[in-house]
């Protein structure tokens, strides 16, 4: 056979090869999370660019000069502290979840669905462990050490340190939950595999 007749063959079955569903899905899917990628990103510093300003026009709104000195009353600052907290539990609370999901789903294979209620719960202990940690450390009373000369420098110190030590205790939250969901998700197996399925339809509430 010449080259050209192998040529010809070459290019004919080209013209006759369809494209696989399976990878076309897979491409689209590729290209579909790509863009929600980039939404993500944008809406992300989007919403980032706009608290800083609102931040920057609080702190105008708010300031005071006293004797040449640049200060805010300390009712303003604690405020905005506030908010940045709480803004913080609101933010990073679906970050974690999502992430944790996929975590949590690998590890309890034996049931999917577990994953879901497991999450469910640790969101609710989340929400609560964070909002009492803003409510004790709220001050509704100046300290004295905030009405002096240097009273805003003291007071930013402790401000900081407040939202140091929250994204301090959720980082070790997070890590011990990471360390311990292993641990849970093999006992949760070995029990589960002992059940009958009338056991599993009985704790599950649905069939297996």
């Amino acid at each position: 056979m010449s080259v050209e007749q192998l040529l010809r063959d070459t290019l004919h079955r080209a013209d006759t090869y369809e494209v696989s569903p399976d990878l076309f899905a897979r491409v689209q899917r590729s290209i579909e999370e790509d863009r929600a990628h980039r939404r993500r990103v944008r809406a992300t510093v989007g919403w980032t660019l706009a608290g800083l300003l609102a931040v920057a026009a609080y702190l105008v709104a708010f300031v005071e000069v006293v004797d040449g000195r640049v200060t805010w009353p300390w009712w303003a600052l604690e405020a905005l502290t506030t908010a940045i907290l709480i803004t913080l539990i609101l933010v990073l609370g679906p970050l974690i979840r999502r992430f944790g999901g996929i975590f949590a789903g690998s590890v309890f294979t034996a049931h999917p669905p577990t994953a879901q209620h497991f999450l469910r719960v640790l969101d609710v202990a989340y929400y609560l462990v964070f909002t009492a940690f803003v409510l004790i450390e709220t001050q509704v009373v100046p300290r004295e050490e905030w009405l002096g000369a240097s009273g805003n420098a003291a007071h930013l110190q402790w401000l900081t340190g407040r939202i140091g030590g929250m994204l301090l205790l959720m980082g070790v939250l997070h890590a011990v939950t990471i360390a311990l969901l292993p641990v849970l998700g093999v006992v949760f197996s070995s029990i589960w595999r002992q059940l009958t399925p009338e056991e599993r339809q009985a704790v599950t509430g649905e069939g297996d």
